[in-house]
């Protein structure tokens, strides 16, 4: 009781700061790059190009969020991978985002959507001023998106890094936040470990830091997309194998992963779908009782993955090759994980299930789970 009171005069006392603070200008408005600064690509934009039964699951993703069809598939054109070298830039380290001529800049953030969530542009936070006077400095912080989710981290953060390292040669400084998560600092370090000419500093979320040589590397995949390139997918995914010391030999595994202990997206008859999986060779496991590593091995080991929708699917991209099915409530469905095995040529099955309740659990169609279970394994492993 007393917990949901203090979150209801949190709110109240944020939304006084902003309409307050708004009046006399303390947040600033947003703008593009729009040609400033020098630009360097590293490869160019191109079309994604889907068959019929992807298309049919992007539609019907679109209409579950009510977008229309052409705005959604907007967002799966591979864009540019490039840097913006800038000069005289502010940066925001409770956000990763960057200010050029007092206004936030929308790059920085991924899309306006992003940029208008962030504590960037409507949230008080107290941010002490400070100046570095010498050096080359970039980032590949999100935040809060990847603060703690291995989703934003892997397909928002990383891909980043791989830019900087294709394409800044000099000595910079990557700029992160010094409370990111142990697996997040070790696979940063694992990525960078053959680029001395990067150092990372880890700095707190309270500085607005002044910096006269800025490199701003672009964000690989669009706002609604797990879609990476394979030539980025394929860097991260020997960084972090090579880092873990991830075994090459093990036999194959069929895995499903199981949310019964989250609040999200539960599968409801999952005692009869586990059954099912267990006739064809499946294992069930609960990701979240499992340190990093230990996930990235079993991915690896799968030859197929079956999961309700997730931020725990990205592991995908740790998997050498495999099935992915995926299971969706009815009333939302997302292309995340479609289109992140698109970019790693693995073979993806979406089903959908019940509209499901307020909390999005559901029901998955047992039949449908059979006959793909039976097109793709016609035998026990």
């Amino acid at each position: 009781m007393a917990a949901a009171f203090f979150r209801i005069l949190k709110r109240k006392i944020n939304s006084a700061f902003y309409v307050t603070l708004r009046l006399f200008s303390y947040y600033p408005f947003f703008s593009y790059l729009h040609g400033r600064g020098e630009k360097i690509n590293l490869t160019e934009e191109y079309e994604v190009d889907f068959t019929e039964d992807e298309k049919a699951f992007l539609k019907k993703c679109a209409a579950s969020y009510n977008y229309f069809e052409s705005d959604y598939g907007l967002g799966h054109r591979q864009k540019e991978l490039s840097v913006f070298k800038l000069k005289d830039v502010t940066f925001l380290s409770h956000t990763g985002a960057i200010l050029l001529n007092h206004k936030l800049i929308v790059e920085s953030a991924s899309s306006v959507t992003r940029l208008t969530e962030t504590k960037a542009f409507r949230d008080f936070s107290l941010l002490f001023p400070h100046t570095y006077s010498y050096g080359v400095y970039t980032t590949i912080q999100h935040s809060h998106w990847a603060d703690n989710n291995i989703s934003h981290w892997l397909i928002d953060c990383l891909p980043r890094v791989y830019i900087i390292t294709q394409l800044i040669k000099e000595p910079v400084t990557l700029l992160m936040w010094s409370g990111a998560h142990p697996y997040q600092k070790q696979m940063l370090e694992y990525l960078l470990q053959d680029y001395p000419h990067v150092k990372i500093k880890y700095i707190s979320k309270h500085h607005k830091i002044r910096i006269a040589n800025f490199y701003l590397p672009s964000f690989v995949a669009a706002t609604f997309s797990a879609y990476l390139p394979i030539e980025v997918s394929q860097w991260i995914r020997e960084k972090i194998w090579g880092g873990y010391g991830i075994e090459r030999d093990n036999p194959k595994k069929r895995v499903y992963i199981s949310r019964s202990k989250a609040t999200l997206r539960r599968i409801l008859n999952e005692q009869e779908l586990i059954a099912l999986l267990e006739q064809y060779g499946f294992i069930t496991i609960w990701a979240e009782d499992l340190d990093y590593r230990s996930q990235i091995q079993l991915f690896y080991d799968a030859e197929a993955v079956v999961s309700s929708h997730g931020a725990g699917l990205t592991n995908i991209l740790f998997a050498e090759k495999c099935h992915v099915l995926e299971f969706h409530p009815a009333k939302i469905m997302k292309a995340h994980y479609m289109l992140l095995s698109k970019g790693l040529g693995f073979n993806y099955t979406p089903i959908i299930g019940s509209h499901g309740d307020d909390r999005e659990c559901y029901t998955v169609p047992l039949p449908e789970v059979t006959q793909w279970l039976h097109t793709n394994f016609n035998t026990i492993p």
